[in-house]
């Protein structure tokens, strides 16, 4: 499981979970996402604000279910206290991705917790029947990746794993509009059912996963579409967004709910990227 050569965002709303009323319906979605996210290497998930009435409180869930399925599990009682929010969270199928291993794996590199730091040495849970000692004064109570180097763990950097290390969490409370103001330094996809055919812009996207370094996906809500939303703000997708795509035309139902907007449009750029033999392989 490389890392991708273009690292994908996906930008979702706080409003995924509202056509939804109990916690074990919104963990079952959030989770739908984590997967989704997990299988197709994504690399970062911005929750945004799509509505004046989107709850805080659904943001700060969504925010949580996701961090809660991306940490490996040896780790998780560790970061997470008891919270009511989380009661179903054991719900989320596991991701098994490169950084969660199980107990038998034995990869270069694991994510840890620092448990004591002190005196140039730290003490860190890495999901072995032991913790390690690290011979270097690491943030106390804090996640870290660590390398075995011939033996000896060594702190590391995300950037410098070669695997797909999991996705990161950004949970905005701003609108869209004002999230994508000014240069991005990403290729921006909008998803709409009022967008151009997939067919008529596949080339585009195929030129993005091959020469671009940042790749961002936009979905709207169960309710309302990036237009909608966007109206709202005085903006349209295609002030900031270098395609506005219908990744599902003709579509046999109404609506297409965001979690499987996501599966299916991650799953369509998958198909394209490796329709061609002129992709790089991925680093």
């Amino acid at each position: 499981m490389a890392k991708r050569k273009s690292a994908l965002s996906i930008y979702i709303p706080i409003s995924i979970i509202s056509d939804v009323s109990s916690l074990i319906e919104k963990t079952f979605k959030v989770g739908q996402i984590a997967r989704s996210a997990s299988i197709f290497r994504v690399e970062r998930i911005v929750v945004y604000r799509d509505s004046p009435s989107a709850s805080h409180e659904d943001g700060y869930l969504i925010r949580d279910l996701l961090n809660y399925a991306e940490t490996p599990q040896f780790l998780r009682k560790l970061i997470f206290p008891l919270m009511p929010r989380l009661k179903y969270a054991g719900m989320i199928p596991p991701l098994r991705t490169p950084h969660h291993p199980l107990g038998s794996d034995n990869p270069l590199f694991r994510e840890g917790f620092v448990l004591k730091s002190g005196k140039g040495v730290s003490r860190v849970e890495i999901g072995l029947r032991e913790p390690v000692e690290v011979a270097s004064e690491l943030p106390l109570n804090k996640r870290v990746t660590l390398r075995n180097m011939g033996g000896r763990w060594v702190p590391t950097s995300k950037s410098e794993v070669p695997h797909y290390w999991g996705y990161e969490t950004r949970l905005e409370l701003k609108t869209l509009s004002s999230l994508m103001k000014g240069p991005s330094g990403s290729y921006v996809i909008a998803t709409s059912r009022l967008g151009k055919p997939l067919s008529s812009v596949a080339g585009d996207i195929l030129a993005a996963l091959t020469w671009e370094d940042q790749i961002s996906i936009l979905f709207g809500s169960p309710g309302e579409g990036l237009n909608e939303i966007l109206a709202r703000e005085g903006a349209k997708p295609e002030d900031f967004a270098d395609v506005v795509v219908n990744m599902i035309p003709g579509q046999g139902t109404a609506t297409v709910r965001t979690e499987e907007a996501v599966a299916i449009t991650l799953a369509i750029m998958r198909a394209i990227e490796i329709s061609s033999s002129t992709i790089p392989q991925d680093r």
